[in-house]
């Protein structure tokens, strides 16, 4: 169909699809937040009609070229963050490089392997920060080199944790460099990292993280590669043609991110909504003559009616002998509505419509399984209303700041605000995921002291890069304190966690954001901030 669709937005249509069929009960949103929804944890599927609606919206948004909205907490262009990069620019004084290589270090050989021969023979100029013996004075030769080189090539090798590499990519996707990122996921549970059997839960996070920063990066336009020769040519290519990772195409075997931005999940949760009407699973053609007007704010026509009754009834209008189009003898599931929206609401007809071809496909043993459409209204996993404060950071079992604190803290002062950890967790920042963030006003980031937080950690930092107004609270582990799931890390574990978050810390303070190290403090200055604005 040449439509072009990132991983985030396919995973946003089967977490939306699952969210639709499952039968599991969600209480009512609360005034500042959402509802507790709990979800399968399956990879889900589309059936025929939900395919349907994904990819004729899809191809209405590309033709009209949607815009992107804009990000409610970016501050202005005068902002303390530009003043503050704008000084390092100004300060630089070390030479450029063409390809700062970044990444996965550790024991990991794929510098000295592939990637410097290969830079080698096409004459392209790099700085490589994996030494033998480090030093302190290092830091701020890395620093610049950095800076100052033109693409930043990062690997992110499933033989260490890449806690720093994941903050320190999703950081430099959001401030707008030429970023090429490498991805070898990490495959299953026990695997060894720097020698240590990984558990299952961190394995989770882990991949959790990685699939994050990939959908932070993929959210910018830039492609993300699995291979490191194809990333290198490409990166050549680059180079040669003074061009950005955002202008790879077809021709050089990258799939084109178009409009990364758009989300698609709001729309089958429309129709869903207006669907649930009853207490059967399925609704008359009366009654979805009603729900398509909710949704799409049209009328079916006389011609679009007479032939739904045609396909339905497997009879010619001419047979009805003058009579009314039987509208409430004619019963729909939730599937053929799909089909019927993203039939006719482009106006666009067909010879073989979507929904007849529906029902040429779907065996008898289909027809008899059905669709178990569940009877509850479905809480909107985004909105489009715009909040004070956005609440991220740690989620999870034993995880409580935002109940406990927080809320009750922002509700006193009058304050909205969307609230993830209420909503599924995907394992991904979803399109209308993302569209809490950008939603919000100020984005406030909790990296507790007993979570490992790899994916909350990477999207505040992505967010900090793009020049949002965040406040931070990152507590550092603590060896020997059991996490909130009750897990105990190693000192190794510990300290490539606590990297991470003194990364996040440092690019915080370099760009003027405030850090504090209590809770209670950070949801003050949230306050404060939302009066002054």
């Amino acid at each position: 169909m040449l439509l072009p669709c990132h991983q985030s937005r396919v995973h946003e249509m089967l977490h939306v699809a699952r969210e639709c069929t499952t039968s599991q009960d969600s209480s009512p949103s609360s005034p500042g937040g959402g509802g507790t929804t709990t979800t399968s944890t399956s990879v889900g599927h589309l059936t025929f009609g939900e395919f349907c609606l994904f990819t004729t919206e899809l191809k209405r948004c590309y033709e009209r070229d949607t815009p992107r909205l804009a990000i409610l907490s970016k501050m202005s262009e005068k902002s303390t963050v530009d003043k503050k990069r704008a000084e390092r620019k100004m300060s630089k004084a070390s030479p450029q490089y063409e390809v700062f290589l970044g990444g996965s270090c550790g024991n990991t050989t794929w510098r000295q392997d592939l990637a410097i021969p290969r830079l080698k023979e096409n004459g392209i100029s790099f700085y490589n920060p994996q030494v033998t013996h480090w030093s302190e004075a290092l830091i701020e030769l890395e620093y610049h080199a950095k800076q100052t080189s033109m693409v930043l090539f990062y690997v992110l090798d499933r033989e260490t944790r890449n806690i720093v590499s994941m903050v320190e990519a999703a950081y430099l996707s959001g401030s707008q460099r030429k970023l090429i990122l490498v991805l070898d996921c990490y495959r299953r549970p026990g695997d060894l990292i720097c020698g240590e059997s990984v558990s299952e839960q961190e394995h989770q996070e882990l991949v959790n993280g990685i699939n994050t920063v990939q959908d932070l990066v993929e959210r910018q336009g830039i492609p993300v590669f699995g291979d490191m020769n194809h990333a290198l040519n490409c990166t050549a290519k680059i180079l040669r043609e003074n061009i950005w990772p955002q202008d790879l195409g077809i021709e050089d075997q990258v799939q084109p991110i178009k409009h990364p931005t758009l989300q698609l999940g709001d729309k089958l949760i429309k129709l869903h909504d207006a669907f649930v009407n009853t207490n059967s699973e399925h609704i008359t053609l009366a009654e979805a003559r009603v729900a398509y007007k909710v949704v799409t704010n049209k009328e079916l026509t006389t011609e679009e009616l007479q032939a739904i009754v045609e396909a339905k009834k497997g009879l010619q209008i001419h047979e009805l002998n003058g009579q009314e189009l039987p509208l409430n003898e004619v019963c729909l599931t939730f599937e053929e509505f799909c089909c019927i929206v993203a039939e006719f609401k482009n106006q666009r007809l067909e010879s073989r419509r979507l929904w007849d071809i529906f029902h040429s496909v779907m065996t008898p043993i289909q027809k008899v399984i059905g669709w178990a459409l569940p009877r509850r209204p479905l809480r909107p996993i985004s909105s489009t209303g715009v909040r004070d404060v956005y609440l991220g950071g740690s989620i999870g079992t034993g995880v409580s700041w935002r109940e406990d604190l927080a809320i009750p803290m922002l509700r006193k002062h009058g304050l909205s605000f969307f609230n993830p950890a209420t909503g599924a967790c995907s394992g991904r920042l979803l399109p209308m995921e993302a569209a809490l963030i950008e939603h919000s006003r100020t984005l406030l980031f909790v990296i507790n002291g007993n979570t490992r937080a790899v994916a909350q950690m990477a999207t505040a930092s992505h967010y900090l890069g793009m020049g949002c107004d965040l406040v931070l609270c990152i507590q550092m582990l603590q060896e020997g304190e059991p996490l909130s799931n009750g897990e105990t890390l190693t000192r190794l574990a510990v300290k490539d966690y606590n990297r991470g978050r003194s990364y996040l810390r440092d690019q915080a303070n370099k760009d003027g954001i405030p850090v504090f190290d209590n809770i209670q403090e950070a949801v003050d200055c949230v306050i404060q901030k939302c009066r002054n604005r």
